[in-house]
This record gives structure tokens, sequence and C-alpha cells, in this order.
């Protein structure tokens, strides 16, 4: 049911047809304009209520407000279409009947006007969604952290983010209407453009590492992706994410360097040392108290030269693991190899995998190197005549949960609240590298790790997503 308001001047005649709509409308028979959805208005009161009705309109569009005109033969309202020039402005009367009113004919009519305003109003609903939508994208492009520019069909620049601009220095009327070459700092060939061109019209998305150059002249390392924006199967446009890693990259160079002169000084440095505490043992003869002292040397020195192995070859690992983003592996399969990989190698040890759930469980492959450190930290630290390390897995359907016991001394409580914490305090330090090699591969792939420690042994509990 619609509400229809009456603005007739004649108070019988609104009674009348107050009655009338009122079979199957609301009516509003108030002489002030109110919220209504359709407008009946006669020849006598048209004038006086012309140029409020227009402002009801203008205030409605774009959803159609109705005005009905119920006219006397010999009228002296004028209605009349508007001019070209107005055409974009809507009409004050969109229908026009008789009096008197035929009732069937003033019901159909105001049928289908009733009809053309709930049509208007579901495309208004959808337009506000839409403007809303927009907004919210718009908000989001403008306030993001990355650089974002959009080019058109041949790669001219269309926008950019406050954040291009303060990345490459080049404000938004600089960059709109040319090339994103503007940022070529000449570190890259031609070839280089030609693969990045060919893969965005093909397409395809590009990602890549780049050096640019700031408005200023500095150059800058962006990790880059451009993306094809498609409309009905039809390229359009560009997309470009630019985000600045100079200063990660600076770092992880900076620690390449240390790494690679620290463990080349403690490697040369450490075997001379060791090769001294040898000739210093030969020549102090019995003297057992300076022995002793030598031994300890010569053990310190032997331990701080397998921890700079071990971390070279962790290192290793953990760029490997990290690189392989895409690969799975079968839980079940994997903890079976690694059992049998360390029983060949320590033969002592009683090494057993537990039946697990019937259905597959597939995770992350970087899972794998990370219980293998756990397994094989069980059995390496174990003061046991035989070794003892049993290996179990449940599932709830998201998650898999390995535990790895073992029969071995624990592992300290420090070790275990630094892991499980995952950061150090200025003095208390985690010593155990394989440990730490774990934890980071666990926790990139969004598991968690428990650790208890009791008088028969220790327990790690190992949670990870399911594939």
């Amino acid at each position: 049911m619609a509400t229809v308001q009456l603005l007739l001047a004649d108070e019988a005649n609104r009674d009348a047809l107050a009655a009338l709509v009122g079979e199957r409308h609301g009516t509003i028979t108030d002489e002030t304009v109110r919220d209504a959805d359709v407008y009946v208005v006669d020849d006598a009161s048209f004038a006086r209520y012309r140029e409020r009705l227009a402002a009801r309109k203008r205030d409605l569009d774009p959803v159609f407000c109705p005005v009905v005109l119920v006219r006397r033969d010999r009228s002296a309202a004028s209605v009349t279409l508007p001019d070209i020039d107005d055409a974009d402005r809507p009409l004050i009367v969109n229908e026009v009947v008789q009096a008197p009113v035929d009732r069937q004919a003033f019901f159909r009519t105001l049928s289908n006007l009733l009809v053309r305003r709930s049509q208007t109003e579901e495309l208004a609903g959808d337009l506000r969604a839409r403007s809303a939508e927009l907004r919210r994208f718009e908000n989001a492009v403008e306030n993001a952290g990355l650089a974002i520019f959009v080019t058109d069909p041949d790669g001219t620049i269309e926008y950019v983010n406050p954040a291009f601009e303060e990345m490459t220095g080049y404000a938004s009327e600089e960059a709109v209407g040319r090339n994103p070459r503007i940022l070529n700092s000449g570190e890259q060939d031609e070839a280089f453009y030609d693969d990045l061109w060919e893969t965005i019209q093909g397409g395809d998305v590009w990602t890549a590492e780049i050096v640019n150059e700031r408005k200023s002249g500095e150059r800058f390392i962006a990790a880059q992706t451009i993306s094809p924006i498609r409309d009905d199967g039809e390229i359009r446009g560009f997309v470009g994410i630019q985000e600045e890693i100079t200063d990660r990259r600076l770092r992880e160079q900076q620690l390449a360097v240390f790494h690679r002169i620290l463990r080349h000084n403690l490697r040369n440095n450490g075997t001379t040392i060791v090769g001294r505490v040898d000739v210093l043992q030969e020549s102090a003869g019995g003297d057992e108290l300076s022995s002793d002292h030598l031994d300890v040397i010569r053990d310190n020195m032997v331990s701080l030269l397998n921890i700079s192995e071990k971390a070279s070859r962790i290192q290793q690992l953990l760029a490997t693991s990290l690189a392989e983003s895409d690969a799975e592996r079968d839980l079940m399969a994997a903890l079976s190899d690694i059992a049998d990989d360390h029983a060949k190698s320590n033969p002592d040890a009683a090494i057993r995998v537990e039946d697990g759930p019937s259905e597959p469980l597939v995770v992350d492959s970087k899972v794998v190197p990370a219980l293998n450190e756990f397994v094989e930290n069980a059995i390496r630290h174990s003061d046991a005549a035989t070794p003892r390390v049993s290996v179990g897995v449940a599932s709830d359907g998201t998650t898999a949960t390995v535990t790895v016991v073992d029969n071995g001394p624990g592992i300290p409580e420090r070790e275990r609240r630094v892991i499980e914490e995952g950061t150090e305090k200025p003095l208390e330090h985690g010593s155990g590298l394989g440990l730490w090699f774990a934890y980071w591969l666990i926790s990139h792939v969004g598991g968690d790790i428990d650790i208890r420690t009791d008088a028969s042994g220790t327990t790690v509990t190992v949670r990870v997503p399911l594939r």
C-alpha cells in the first residue's frame, strides 16, 4: 500500500477523492507537502504547490516522484513539456486526469506511476550501494601504504595515490598523462621492459624487483606487481603496485656480508687456536692443570666452530624452505621418511611413528624440515642408553597436531620459553639454532609449538594448518 497526498483546493473534492483513494492506499490531506509516494494536485491549487513539488522532485532524484494533475475543462492551469535546454530536469506533472475522476482509470494511473517509482527506488538503491562500495575502494587506495598507479591500455598514467607521490617525488599532476618510465633508472635494459610489456598485454600478472629513480634522482629498490584491468574479457588498462624494499635489501646485504666475514674469520682463527692448543698441550708435559685448561679452550673452540657451521647450514635450509611457496607434502609419508633416515644414521635409537588418521593429511612442505629438527634434536641430545622417540599425529579436519615424545634429559626451561614466545630478552637467549629454525618455519605456515618437559622426557607438540 502506497501513500498518496491530496493537494486539492476544494475541501469537499478533497474528502471525496480521499474516500476513493483510501480504498487501496493511505492518504495525506495536509496542506503542507509531506513525504508521500504520489502527489495529486488540482488545477486550482497547482500554482500554489508547483515550486514545492518541483523541489520535492529534485530532493528525491533519481527516485521517481509522481505528480498527478486533476484538471477540469477550461482550466487556467498551464502544463507544458520542458524546453530542450531543460530536458534534464524532471517534469512537474507526470499524468493528467480529467474531473470528474473515473475510478478505474484513476487507479490504473496510480498503479503505473507506483510501478515506475518502485523501479527507480531499486535502481537508486543499487546506485547508492555501488557508490558506497566505490567510496570504500577509493578510501582504501588513497590510504594504502603501497604506491599504486593506474594506466590506460597504452600505458599512460591516469591515476596515482598519495603513497606513489611520497615514494617517487612526483605529484599527481606531474605523473598523470605520462608513462611509468619516468621512474626508469637505467638499471634495467630494454629486454626487461619488453618482457614486462609483453607479459601484461598478454593478460598475465608481472612481478619483479626493480631499481627505480625518484624525481630527485635518488634510486630505490621496489617490489612491483602490474596486473591487467579487464572488462568483459578486454584489457581496459593496468594497475601497478610498488613496495619500497631498499632498506630491507640493504639489511639483507649487510647481514650476508657480516655472516660471511664472521664465519670465515671464526673458522680460520678457530682452527688456528685449536692447532696452537695442541702444540701447547705437547709442550705442557705432565702439567695436569694446564692440560685441563687447554682442554676447556679446545672444547669451547670446537663448539663455536660447530655452531658456525650449523648456522651456515640452517641459513641455507631456511632460504631453500621459504622459497618453496606452493609445495605440499603428505604428512604421514614425510614423517615415515624422517624416521627411516634417522634410524639408518642412529642404529642405537628406537624411533616409532604411530598410526595416524586414515584420511590423507596434506601440509605445507616447509613443515617437514622443522619436524625433522625436533626428531633429530631428541636423538642427538638424549643421555639414555637407547634414545627413544615416538611420533604421533592427530587431526580435527583443519589442523594437524604432531607430538614428538622422547626419553631424554629435556630442553632447558629458558630454551623452551624463548622458542615458545618467539622473542629474546637482553639477559635471556636461546642457544639452540635448530629450535629457532623449526620455530621460524612453523610460524611461517601459521602453526604453533608447545614444549613440555618432565622426569620421563620431553614432549614437543606442533600444530599446523592442513592444505
